[in-house]
């Protein structure tokens, strides 16, 4: 879309250059957007009372679908660190982004990962965007996701993984005690 000569966007100097996307990550994305489409229909379907509830067996995620998923949200985390602001809607908008990942988690069976989403999950709320120690522990959430999510898929890695929750979860207790209230 950017070739379009009707497309402004593509030129405007304000605007951060969008990184080329190969077709194997583009799919991912893609695969996510639809389930994250499919995940709405069914809650707006359940809302209104629908008479036959939408059963689907759970699918099994593609392992580069959670990383694309990750990466998006490390990127629009690095932009929220701008200013507090910026850090305040994501800190809200991130959620959408644990609760797909948990739902990936929980239709590959990966434990670890769960682990980590709801660890991130729960600083998420209890993280101030003004304080940037809140924020360095995020972005430490975040990047501990690409760990948790290699040690579900390698069998040699799984006590690696849960040392690593478990100092994430130290280092989440020694850094938000004080926001509890």
């Amino acid at each position: 879309m950017a070739n379009r000569p009707d497309d402004h966007t593509a030129n405007d100097p304000f605007l951060p250059a969008q990184p080329r996307l190969d077709r194997s990550t583009a799919a991912a994305r893609l695969e996510q957007a639809r389930a994250d489409l499919s995940r709405t229909a069914r809650a707006t379907a359940a809302s209104q009372g629908s008479a036959e509830p939408a059963v689907t067996p759970p699918v099994a995620f593609d392992s580069a679908a959670v990383a694309a998923r990750i990466d998006l949200m490390r990127g629009r985390f690095a932009k929220a660190r701008e200013d507090a602001v910026s850090a305040l809607l994501f800190l809200s908008d991130a959620q959408q982004d644990c609760d797909a990942l948990a739902e990936a988690a929980a239709a590959n069976r990966w434990a670890l990962l769960a682990s980590g989403i709801t660890l991130l999950s729960q600083s998420l709320r209890r993280a101030m965007p003004a304080e940037s120690r809140h924020l360095d522990l995020i972005g430490l959430l975040i990047d501990a996701l690409y760990a948790l999510r290699r040690a579900e898929t390698r069998p040699d890695m799984g006590r690696a993984g849960e040392d690593l929750l478990r100092g994430l979860r130290l280092a989440v207790g020694r850094e938000l005690s004080t926001t509890d209230a």
